[in-house]
């Protein structure tokens, strides 16, 4: 019985996972309440006239806050062992051991142990890398990532960035990686190019959930959420910009960085706080090469489970013109 309910709150949590180290379908730990909610409030009608209704956004307001008190307080250390247990978390992979960890917060983000995770082509700058342990999908245009992952009825690269980027032009034909993070995640961001930091601004102010039912949805998760816009100078790959964004139950994100500031692929660059987030990483068209695997996975309407600094494709050579930023 335990398996078919896992199954169910998997199937409920995405239409599929491949593992990228395997290539075989794979589970992700859920909670089926957690599930069943996500489901009823972002994929129903019911949840669609609850959305619309000042007082469920009080809440989930209320909710948020409260939740990120309780995340960031001592007595939340007592909740680490079961939040471990949930979300099936190799705990050993740590960099600390459990017990070390103050409150569930600082457990959430932690760092792995070094050598954890091997940066893929450290010494070559025209491969990009995975900011984080997360589920992926790819995309090589706005329109195919509208049309087959994000559902949110107002959704637009310049809703995503807000005012300051060049969208008739530079980012009309960019090219979308989505990396989704559940809560058994590292919830450290890095960077997937080498590069200057040239502009970090925040946007949004709601924290609607992250997860394959609320993305899929008609809710514009990707534009309303609260997310921290992060542009950076390539010489490989042009103007490339990792849009970090919040969800239900995450604190805020916090930069780890400052304009002007040079960083290799890698980096730590942003910490979320307690709960799920998506980061968005955007290329110009036609400057990145994405990994076929993801691709084709991409296309099928599948995720792919990948970890921090692995592959996530190649310069072309090509790179889009340099869009400057605080252009419009």
């Amino acid at each position: 019985m335990g398996a078919i309910l896992a199954r169910l709150s998997s199937r409920l949590a995405t239409p599929g996972l491949i593992d990228r180290g395997t290539g075989q379908y794979t589970l992700e730990s859920c909670p089926l309440p957690d599930a069943l909610r996500l489901t009823l409030l972002y994929k129903t009608w019911i949840g669609r006239l609850l959305l619309s209704l000042p007082l469920t956004w009080w809440i989930l307001s209320w909710q948020h806050h409260r939740v990120a008190r309780y995340a960031n307080s001592p007595k939340s250390k007592k909740a680490i062992p079961s939040f471990i247990k949930t979300y099936a978390i190799d705990a050993s992979a740590a960099e600390h051991p459990v017990e070390s960890y103050p409150t569930l917060q600082a457990f959430f983000a932690r760092r792995l142990k070094p050598g954890m995770r091997p940066l893929a082509a450290p010494d070559n700058d025209v491969v990009a890398v995975h900011p984080a342990d997360s589920r992926c999908v790819v995309y090589d245009s706005v329109d195919a990532a509208h049309r087959f992952w994000i559902k949110g009825q107002h959704f637009s690269v310049a809703k995503l960035l807000g005012p300051g980027y060049d969208v008739r032009d530079h980012w009309r034909h960019a090219a979308l990686a989505i990396n989704r993070l559940s809560p058994s995640d590292i919830h450290r961001l890095h960077a997937s190019v080498s590069g200057t930091v040239v502009k970090i601004t925040r946007r949004g102010t709601r924290f609607m959930a992250s997860e394959f039912a609320a993305v899929h949805s008609r809710m514009d998760i990707m534009v309303d959420n609260d997310r921290l816009v992060m542009e950076f100078d390539s010489k490989d790959f042009g103007t490339v910009v990792q849009v970090m964004i919040g969800a239900s139950e995450v604190g805020n994100v916090m930069p780890l960085v400052k304009e002007g500031q040079h960083v290799k692929k890698g980096d730590e660059v942003a910490v979320f706080a307690y709960g799920g987030s998506i980061m968005t990483t955007l290329f110009g068209g036609g400057a990145i090469k994405f990994d076929d695997d993801l691709e084709a996975y991409s296309r099928e309407g599948r995720e792919t489970l990948v970890t921090f600094a692995s592959s996530l494709g190649r310069a072309t050579g090509r790179p889009h013109a340099h869009a400057p930023a605080g252009q419009m």
